[in-house]
């Protein structure tokens, strides 16, 4: 394995992009009049939009820089007959702009694929694009219920490929886990069950992932006795919805919200009076949403995590108690060192002289997780973004971007394994027949037409990590404690 290394050395790296030419393919046998296209040449383009500028560059960026990194890593042990190279071009969060961009991208760039389709209010606009020029679109950054399709039978439909979570399905997956029944792994700790709530409130507001979240857990719940409270119309003041809470007696409640207004969501639910669990979305998993900007100060640390126990999920699952990283001789880790030891310090606490952790050296991430962080280093090396390359390893915009990248290069592989020429038709014929691996994540198919992103999520503990720093300062902290789990399974307890 590569090893990070200790002194940074820039380095220059000049590539030579020679243009491919595209040729019209015989008239296909598909479901609406078009022409498929025969891509050959050094180079095969494929594009999208992105938000890097206006205030979104801390998102755009990073995501961009993840695909790249994926691509380079794919071009430089399997790009042998040609190289995947990305197109991309700045719509500053404007959806009016991405879709002039995209259709740019389709009708001017003659690119192969969108990969990395990214905004929620831009994938809602220029879908329409996409599936007009039936061009194979793999994976949206965005958890949109347009993106929602259990029958794709035209080529219209068909070319989308959703990996990202979509927003109804995680509603679902939210409810089922906090009514199943709680269960704990006595051998090693780690939750087995769910939240084991008997009933559930839920905070929202009118965004649009709010909304769409709210929509499956109500559809997940049916007809069960539960209690649903929209937020107050005012931006960010959910007393209303947290007396009520707090008044049906609710002990599991689910916040949909996102970002500072989940903050805001959890101080008025203490407020309140509201004690209990919590869980929330993906979207909020980080720790970074309580101690970036705008988030909890010293006392409210104290008070919300003195009475709100929370849960986070996640798409992904990159933890490890066991894998040590390869780092280097004198044993520093590079990259990651305060979450590592973070999670050393919390799992060592919970262990007990009859089960003693079994913990050697400085663990935290597994080992997958640096395989894709040794590619995002190596990109930004490569590519004159020395300062920005162990921010970018760790970033997570950038870990989405690189699963996006990715997942486009695994369909290339199977479209080889499969003998067949490069037409984006048999592109979507293979992402349709195989199953995939997501970097970092469960498995994903698209089989049967269904277009409905990835059904496994794990669990997170977000906690404050005062206990296990000394006490010198109060910051959250997250550690895995369920690994990915499918809501069928939910739906079995």
């Amino acid at each position: 394995m590569k090893k990070f290394r200790n002194i940074i050395v820039a380095l220059a790296l000049v590539v030579a992009l020679a243009s491919f030419t595209a040729c019209n393919g015989v008239k296909e046998d598909v479901l609406l009049d078009t022409t498929t296209k025969v891509y050959s040449g050094d180079v095969l383009y494929v594009g999208n939009t992105a938000s890097v500028s206006g205030g979104h560059e801390t998102i755009g960026k990073p995501f961009n820089v993840g695909i790249n990194a994926a691509f380079a890593a794919w071009n430089a042990t399997r790009g042998d007959k040609y190289t995947v190279a990305l197109k991309t071009y700045d719509d500053a969060g404007n959806a009016s702009n991405s879709v002039t961009l995209t259709e740019k991208l389709i009708y001017e760039d003659d690119v192969f694929a969108i990969v990395g389709n990214y905004g929620s209010t831009q994938v809602a606009q220029n879908l329409d694009v996409i599936k007009e020029a039936q061009v194979p679109m793999v994976y949206a950054a965005a958890g949109n219920s347009v993106l929602l399709n259990e029958d794709a039978d035209t080529w219209s439909e068909r070319c989308i490929f959703p990996v990202q979570p979509l927003s109804n399905t995680e509603g679902r997956m939210l409810y089922a886990r906090a009514v199943a029944p709680e269960a704990i792994d006595p051998a090693t700790f780690a939750m087995t069950g769910g939240l084991g709530g008997t009933k559930v409130g839920v905070i929202s507001d009118s965004s649009e992932a709010s909304i769409q979240m709210t929509e499956g857990v109500k559809a997940q719940a049916g007809k069960k006795a539960e209690v649903s409270y929209q937020s107050s119309a005012t931006a960010g003041d959910f007393s209303a919805a947290a007396t009520a809470i707090k008044n049906a007696g609710c002990d599991v409640v689910i916040v949909t919200v996102v970002g500072a207004q989940f903050t805001a969501a959890l101080k008025a639910l203490v407020n309140a009076g509201v004690t209990g669990k919590v869980i929330t979305t993906y979207n909020n998993s980080s720790a970074t949403v309580f101690n970036g900007a705008n988030t909890l100060m010293l006392d409210e640390y104290v008070a919300v995590f003195g009475a709100l126990t929370i849960y986070a999920q996640g798409w992904l699952d990159i933890s490890s108690l066991t894998y040590v990283y390869d780092a280097d001789a004198d044993g520093v880790v590079e990259s990651g060192s305060y979450l590592a030891y973070t999670y050393k310090a919390l799992y060592e606490s919970m262990s007990t002289p009859e089960k003693p952790v079994v913990y050697t050296g400085v663990a935290g991430f597994n080992e997958e997780y640096w395989a894709v962080a040794e590619d995002l280093f190596d990109y930004c090396m490569a590519n004159g973004m020395v300062n920005d390359a162990l921010v970018m390893s760790s970033n997570s915009f950038a870990l989405a971007g690189y699963i996006a990248g990715n997942m486009f290069c695994q369909g290339l592989d199977k479209l080889e394994a499969a003998g067949k020429t490069l037409t984006r038709q048999n592109y979507i014929e293979v992402m349709e027949n195989n199953e995939f691996k997501v970097s970092m994540g469960g498995m994903i198919d698209y089989k049967d037409g269904i277009r409905a992103g990835v059904q496994q999520f794990s669990l997170s503990s977000i906690f404050d990590a005062y206990t296990i720093n000394g006490g010198i300062y109060h910051s959250a902290a997250a550690a895995t404690v369920q690994p990915l789990t499918s809501l069928s399974a939910f739906l079995n307890k």
